[in-house]
């Protein structure tokens, strides 16, 4: 009983001191303040999603409601550039007068299916750039020589690469599942996307594959940051789906919006230090635009965020042997004196003759 007692008296000391001890990790641990200075709605209509920056930083293209729109950077001047009967959406630039984008057609058959366009950005001259397969999510590589997008072919969406005219198509990825999103990075050697809800990226030549995050949670639409430092993308790791910043290594996560709702699709500026994103927080999906503190102050949040979750694993660590060592304690003491009393009674018993 004393023995009982005093392990309970050292298990609350040592709990007491847990708590504590947390507590001071977690104030000293956790990143404080905010890296984005400033955060502001440019658009103001309906179901407004994919922005896409010009390579001068001043023009962004859209979808909105099933069309195509370009407006100025502060979302001013904005006007449709292109729209058929059908849905039009995912448009990137292609050049200072030219975008590309997903476009549903219907063949002979009456059959609907989703190709690749490139028009000019008064609206004219658009020319399909793939046929026979549901086609999407065009991405520009650096020097504009060549377009990565996704096309399926069977069940599954595969990343696909072909020159910037149409031609040379090549087949990237062959997952069983969707492989989404493709995003260049900078030099062009390498494509990120999205592949069962968490990022990956692919070596262009060579084809080997590094997974970025490996976690349980639905992580998508990642793009790399124009000197290729950072990884924007999409995740509800926080309950919520927000945008995410990581490292180029998927080391380190650093969240980037916490409003209601949704929000999806960042696109950097060519400086880096602006995201165009879209987020229904104001009711209705609208192009937001925020603009993010300098790359040193970053690394530091998200060196500070690394050590959180370092801290909360060995926190946890220290929890487990604190709360549940000194049961482990009594119950390995219990045995032997259980072991004891029963070899006792044996040596007794044959002492008597019973055995």
């Amino acid at each position: 009983m004393l023995y009982t007692k005093h392990i309970n008296s050292v298990n609350r000391s040592l709990c007491s001191t847990f708590f504590f001890l947390s507590l001071f990790i977690l104030l000293c641990g956790t990143a404080t303040g905010s890296t984005v200075l400033e955060d502001i709605q440019i658009t103001r209509g309906v179901n407004e999603d994919s922005p896409a920056w010009g390579s001068d930083g001043k023009k962004l293209v859209y979808a909105s409601d099933q069309d195509i729109w370009i407006a100025n950077a502060d979302g001013s001047s904005s006007r449709k550039v292109y729209g058929s009967m059908s849905w039009d959406g995912e448009p990137v630039f292609f050049d200072s007068q030219s975008i590309i984008f997903a476009s549903e057609q219907v063949d002979a058959f009456s059959s609907r299916f989703i190709s690749i366009h490139r028009i000019g950005i008064d609206g004219i001259g658009r020319r399909q750039l793939t046929t026979n397969a549901h086609s999407r999510e065009p991405s520009l590589s650096p020097d504009g020589s060549r377009i990565a997008y996704i096309s399926r072919i069977g069940n599954d969406y595969d990343i696909w690469l072909m020159e910037a005219d149409g031609t040379s198509k090549i087949r990237l990825t062959d997952g069983k599942g969707n492989e989404r999103d493709p995003s260049w990075s900078p030099d062009g050697k390498y494509i990120v996307y999205s592949f069962q809800g968490n990022i990956f990226k692919i070596d262009v030549l060579t084809g080997s594959t590094l997974e970025l995050t490996n976690d349980t949670f639905q992580n998508t639409d990642p793009e790399v940051s124009p000197d290729g430092s950072w990884i924007t993308f999409v995740s509800n790791r926080s309950g919520n789906q927000d945008i995410w910043l990581m490292d180029a290594q998927g080391k380190g996560t650093l969240q980037l919006t916490s409003d209601k709702g949704i929000q999806k699709d960042p696109s950097w500026n060519p400086k880096g230090n602006q995201i165009a994103y879209v987020s229904d927080a104001s009711g209705e999906f609208n192009i937001w635009v925020m603009t993010l503190e300098d790359e040193l102050y970053i690394s530091e949040h998200i060196e500070q965020e690394e050590t959180a979750v370092e801290d909360e694993k060995e926190l946890f660590l220290i929890d487990q042997v604190l709360t549940k060592g000194p049961l482990v304690i009594i119950g390995a003491a219990t045995m032997v004196l259980l072991a004891f009393v029963i070899f006792m009674i044996r040596s007794f018993l044959k002492n008597v003759g019973f055995l």
